[in-house]
C-alpha cells in the first residue's frame, strides 16, 4: 500500500515538473469538488515532501482525491503580485468528502499542516463543488492563461466581469472554465469571486486581448492574478 501512494506521488512531481505532450482532459461531474492549488516549493524539503505524499495522499485518496491537470507557472504573471511555481487542479468524487477531509485530516494525520508548511512556503488553496457536468481539454498546442479575480464592489464587478468576457470572445479567446463561490480553508486563504481559465490560439491573439483588458474600467476589482500556463 505504501509503494502504491508513493508512485502516486511520483506520478504527481512529474505532472508538475514535465506538464503534458498530448491533450489533457479534465472531466468534472456535478457534485464532485474541484480543488485549485497555488504552489511554491522548499527545494530542501524533498525528503519531507515524499513522506508527506505517503502518508496525507493516501488518507485523501480514501475521501475521493484525483489530481487531474497541473502547469508550471514559468513567466512572471501577466497581472498581480503573486508568482506561484505550479498551478493544480484536481478533483474529489463527493464535494461532502472533501469538505469532510479538512475536518478529519488532523487527527489522521496529525503533523498535516506543519509538514505543508515546511514544503511550501506558499501553498494557497480554493475549491469548489461542481454544478454542473463539463469538460476542459487542454491542448497542448494552444495558449491557456488563469486568472482570478477579487470583486470590490458588487454591480460593477457584474458589469466589469460581463466586459472582460466580451474582450476575450472578441479576440478569438474562450472561457474553458469558470468558477465562483469557492471555500478557502484557514491558513491557506485565496478565494477569487471569479476563477477563469482561458484558451487562445496563440500568445499574439492574448497579448492583443491583455492590452485592451489592462486598459478597462476596474473600479469593480479589488485585486487580480493571472498567469500563462505551460
Amino acid at each position: 500500500m505504501y509503494f502504491r501512494h508513493l508512485l502516486v506521488s511520483i506520478i504527481v512531481l512529474l505532472m508538475i515538473q514535465l506538464g503534458y505532450s498530448q491533450p489533457k482532459t479534465l472531466s468534472l461531474k456535478k457534485g464532485q469538488a474541484l480543488d485549485l492549488l497555488l504552489l511554491t516549493t522548499n527545494p530542501d524539503a524533498k525528503e519531507k515532501r515524499n513522506e508527506y505524499f505517503a502518508a496525507a495522499v493516501s488518507v485523501a485518496q480514501q475521501y475521493g482525491y484525483t489530481p487531474q491537470y497541473s502547469s508550471g507557472i514559468k513567466e512572471p504573471p501577466t497581472q498581480g503580485n503573486y508568482w506561484p511555481e505550479v498551478l493544480i487542479l484536481a478533483t474529489w468524487k463527493v464535494h461532502e468528502d472533501r469538505v469532510k477531509f479538512v475536518k478529519d485530516i488532523e487527527a489522521k494525520y496529525p503533523p498535516f499542516h506543519e509538514m505543508r508548511r515546511e514544503i511550501w512556503p506558499t501553498f494557497h488553496l480554493t475549491y469548489w463543488n461542481v454544478e454542473q457536468d463539463q469538460e476542459v481539454t487542454f491542448d497542448p498546442e494552444k495558449f491557456y492563461v488563469a486568472t482570478a479575480h477579487w470583486e470590490k464592489e458588487s454591480k460593477p464587478f457584474k458589469f466589469f466581469a460581463q466586459a472582460w468576457a466580451k474582450e476575450v470572445s472578441n479576440h478569438q479567446g474562450a472561457v474553458v472554465l469558470e468558477m465562483k463561490s469557492g471555500i478557502s480553508p484557514f491558513g491557506y486563504h485565496y478565494n477569487p469571486d471569479l476563477f477563469t481559465i482561458t484558451e487562445w490560439e496563440s500568445r499574439e491573439a492574448f497579448e492583443q486581448f491583455h492590452a485592451k483588458n489592462v486598459a478597462m474600467d476596474h473600479k469593480g476589482v479589488l485585486h487580480v492574478n493571472q498567469f500563462v500556463l505551460q
